[in-house]
């Protein structure tokens, strides 16, 4: 993990925001406005128990799905006590939440499982690119990632005046990238590359290519038919439960063309 935003609701109107950067040993502390919180990507959310603004908890019951928020009392902590901490120990607070919050879409996802691939196919026939920004969000959740990436075989279509000339669809390839919300681009030479790169280790449903704990990052290899998907991620823990439910969605999304 090289960066790690936590918020902390200190009053109805204003956040604590602590922004650590792990490799330049850095940790900034500064407050913002309530009213920017639905435009952060932050990582973790603290709120004391006794909030009572409706329009505040309106606010983080839309933002719950994106990032972890909890009172401070349901992790043992004190707004006192947390606005002083160092960033090791920001760090332990934010693995202690997001292992409980990944924990709960987990469980979510196993329960639905079923109208959630049956969805997805849907998708997958009828319009391919909302396909991968539901995947991207259901990897996301599943995986509490702050950083994820997908890329896949696209089609280029061919302008009117290509089409007049006869010119077909080309394949090439494009991307869903986000933080928080999941954001399609065409794919460049580096998703050439990285394709190109990883092509022998496609052909099964899923494989975890690569694993580094001690960086937070993961490389899958995935295909849906003859479509191969790389998955790059950037997360804080991954285990046997979260390659379980992975193993699945793709199993289930099998038979597609």
């Amino acid at each position: 993990m090289k960066f790690l935003t936590i918020g902390m609701v200190v009053s109805e109107n204003q956040i604590n925001l602590k922004e650590i950067d792990f490799t330049n040993k850095t940790l900034e502390d500064k407050m913002i406005d309530i009213v920017s919180l639905s435009d952060l990507a932050i990582d973790l959310l603290l709120y004391p128990q006794d909030l009572e603004d409706p329009g505040l908890i309106h606010l983080m019951e839309k933002e719950q799905k994106f990032y972890p928020i909890y009172t401070f009392e349901s992790l043992n902590l004190s707004k006192e006590s947390a606005k002083n901490f160092a960033a090791n120990e920001l760090k332990a607070i934010y693995t202690k939440a997001a292992t409980r919050w990944v924990l709960t879409h987990n469980i979510q996802t196993i329960e639905q499982i079923f109208p959630t691939i049956s969805y997805l196919k849907d998708l997958w026939i009828k319009d391919r690119n909302t396909f991968f920004e539901e995947l991207w969000f259901l990897l996301k959740t599943n995986l509490a990632t702050q950083e994820l990436s997908l890329i896949f075989h696209d089609l280029k279509e061919p302008s009117q005046k290509q089409t007049d000339k006869g010119e077909k669809p080309k394949l090439c390839h494009s991307y869903v990238q986000g933080k928080k919300l999941p954001h399609l681009f065409p794919g460049k030479e580096k998703e050439e590359v990285l394709m190109k790169e990883y092509e022998n280790e496609f052909g099964q449903f899923f494989n975890i290519t690569e694993y580094v704990p001690e960086k937070g990052q993961l490389i899958a290899c995935a295909q849906i038919g003859l479509s191969p998907i790389l998955i790059m991620a950037k997360l804080n823990q991954f285990n046997q439960l979260q390659q379980s439910i992975l193993i699945g969605i793709f199993t289930g999304l099998q038979d597609q063309e």
